[in-house]
C-alpha cells in the first residue's frame, strides 16, 4: 500500500510538470476540450492503481543486490513493495490508456472513460439499421483513437 502511496504520488508530481508549459488551446480552435492536468493525473492514478493491484496478489519474495564471493547474502525483500513491481506496474500503462474515449456528452472529469461514448453508441446503431452516416472519416477509423 505505502508502494501505491508514492507511485501515485510520483505520477501526479509528473503530469504537473510536464503540463506545465502546455500552450492551452480552445476548444473552438480544434473542436474538443482537451484534458486539464486534473484529468490526465486522475486517468493516469486510476490505471498505475489498477495495475498495482493486478501485480499486488504476488507474495513471492526477491533476493537483490550482488555479492563477488557469495559470502554476504543477497538482501530480500518482498514483491509487493518492491521497484520492480513499479516498473513492471508503469509498463502496461500507457496501453491501458489508450482505451480511454471522450464522451462529450459527460461535463466533468468522467468524460475520459473507457468503452464507447453514448453518441457513438447511438451512430453504430444507425448504421447497424442501414443509415448513412457521413462523420468525414472511414467507419474504420470510428473506434481508433486519435494521434
Amino acid at each position: 500500500m505505502f508502494l501505491c502511496k508514492i507511485a501515485l504520488l510520483f505520477v501526479c508530481a509528473t503530469c504537473i510538470v510536464c503540463s506545465r508549459n502546455e500552450e492551452v488551446k480552445s476548444e473552438e480552435d480544434v473542436g474538443v476540450k482537451y484534458a486539464n492536468r486534473c484529468e490526465v493525473c486522475k486517468v493516469l492514478a486510476t490505471e498505475l492503481q489498477s495495475r498495482l493491484e493486478e501485480t499486488g496478489k504476488v507474495h513471492d519474495v526477491i533476493e537483490i543486490g550482488y555479492s563477488l564471493d557469495d559470502v554476504q547474502p543477497r538482501k530480500k525483500t518482498k514483491y509487493q513493495r518492491s521497484e520492480l513491481r513499479l516498473i513492471e506496474s508503469l509498463d502496461g500503462v500507457c496501453e491501458k490508456i489508450l482505451e480511454y474515449n471522450i464522451h462529450k456528452e459527460r461535463q466533468d472529469s468522467t468524460r475520459f472513460a473507457k468503452g464507447m461514448s453514448q453518441t457513438f453508441k447511438t451512430l453504430h446503431g444507425l448504421v447497424a439499421k442501414g443509415v448513412k452516416v457521413d462523420l468525414g472519416l472511414p467507419y474504420e477509423l470510428w473506434d481508433k483513437p486519435s494521434a
